[in-house]
């Protein structure tokens, strides 16, 4: 931290380490100090520069106030640092070692001032304006189910997840659990999702994954899969090189708006596309709606 009074001093680390049998969060909380009655609290106080607080914006205040503003702010610049470098070590981990095709967006909360762009919760949005509440959601190549969790299950009843990948699915297995979220671990194209049976369907950051012909059987999956009225939403990122793939793994990348309009139309007869320009990529955005049984 900028001009910490603290440095010099001995780390936060209790002596000795605690065991790993039986180990529960709250013994490593207490192994970091991070406790609001440890001795470093009345240090904390004393030294309001560590927080970015100033006196004026306490005077006045009860002293009860003045340490939850105190030590709030002081452990929430200490989760920033310690949140940035956890997403970068995570990164490394799944991108440093060899090809990874999925995302892990804890990044987008863990390390904002890298990985907080502007249209990771647009693609939250554009099923949430259409997913009504207490409706059913199918979503294909869920991943690690983060939107699933933090987003969709607020308002589903219930949510089916498909995924091939092994590494999200644990990933999910971990944290983003949840009573109306079932998952199975499987090859979409042989997954059975029945008939109609979901207000929204999904496949989000995943379509370009496929041919041009699978592409197709996914969506001919989605419709069957929804009732009428529902919705197929899903979002890609544009490729306008269209002679060099944006990843190796990528089978068929849509080049802008046009294009995509142009494959969803083959199966559904209602679509609303969108794009949206941001800084380091073009963000494609669909809804297809089934209007006829």
């Amino acid at each position: 931290m900028e001009s910490c009074p603290l440095s010099g001093r001995k780390p936060f680390f209790r002596s000795p380490a605690p065991k790993g049998d039986g180990l529960i969060p709250e013994d490593l909380i207490k192994y970091h100090h991070l406790m609001p009655d440890d001795p470093i609290v009345d240090v904390i106080l004393q030294n309001l520069e560590v927080t970015g607080l100033t006196p004026e914006q306490l005077k006045g205040k009860p002293d009860a106030q003045v340490r939850d503003m105190v030590l709030g702010e002081y452990f929430a610049k200490l989760s920033g640092h310690l949140g940035q470098f956890a997403s970068r070590l995570i990164m490394r981990g799944e991108w440093g070692y060899g090809p990874c095709d999925w995302f892990d967006h804890r990044h987008h909360l863990l390390d904002p001032q890298t990985q907080f762009n502007d249209f990771w919760a647009m693609s939250a949005d554009n099923v949430v304006e259409v997913l009504p509440m207490g409706g059913t959601v199918l979503e294909l190549c869920a991943g690690d189910a983060f939107y699933d969790y933090m987003f969709y299950r607020h308002r589903a009843s219930k949510i089916v997840c498909v995924d091939i990948n092994p590494e999200p699915y644990y990933l999910y297995k971990r944290l983003h659990q949840a009573p109306n979220i079932e998952y199975h671990l499987g090859d979409v194209m042989a997954f059975d999702a029945g008939e109609n049976q979901f207000d929204v369907a999904i496949i989000r950051g995943a379509i370009e994954h496929f041919t041009e012909e699978g592409q197709q059987k996914i969506f001919r999956k989605a419709l069957k899969s929804l009732k009428v009225g529902g919705w197929f939403c899903g979002d890609t990122p544009a490729n306008h090189d269209q002679d060099h793939k944006m990843l190796d793994e990528h089978e068929f990348e849509w080049k802008d708006e046009v294009e995509m309009r142009r494959e969803l139309v083959k199966t559904f007869d209602h679509v609303e596309t969108r794009t949206l320009v941001s800084k380091d990529r073009t963000t494609l955005f669909w809804r297809c709606k089934k209007i006829k049984p």
